[in-house]
């Protein structure tokens, strides 16, 4: 039987946990991330903030809302986007049906365009997308005000 020195034991371990940590950088980075980004999933209140600045950049903590939808995000995360943006289009449209003409119908312009946008590459955030749409019915989708923020927001929000 060999004999393993002192000063040789444990190296095995140290190699094996070393190549470990080597792979597992190598894989960060390597595919996109599916999680939606924090600032997305803070509630409706700093959504309904953001969007004063439509139709100008309109931005959740350095993240343009259409860009919260991230391409095959997980349920957790489909859940969390809920949470914040079907509550601020509900509030949204309740004001755009008083006031058609007002900044509200021109801010949920924008939260439609912005949400088409960012739903636009397909996937698990199709039933979102429809129950905030449904929050259109009886809303003035004509006014101008509502198509200013739709045409701002499908461009860059």
């Amino acid at each position: 039987m060999q004999r393993i020195g002192a000063r040789n034991r444990g190296t095995p371990g140290r190699f094996a946990v070393a190549l470990a940590a080597a792979a597992l950088v190598a894989g960060c980075g390597s595919e996109p991330s599916h999680a939606v980004p924090a600032a997305c999933a803070q509630g409706p209140g700093p959504l309904e903030r953001a969007l004063a600045r439509a139709p100008g950049e309109v931005k959740l903590g350095g993240t343009r809302p259409s860009a919260c939808f991230v391409r095959g995000g997980d349920p957790g995360g489909v859940e969390s986007l809920g949470l914040t943006f079907l509550p601020a289009a509900e509030h949204l449209a309740v004001e755009a049906r008083a006031q058609p003409r007002g900044p509200a119908a021109m801010r949920l312009g924008f939260l439609i365009g912005a949400v088409r946008r960012g739903t636009a590459r397909g996937g698990v955030y199709s039933e979102l997308a429809r129950r905030i749409e449904q929050e259109l019915n009886g809303v003035d989708t004509h006014a101008p005000a509502f198509q200013t923020g739709l045409r701002a927001g499908l461009a860059h929000g």
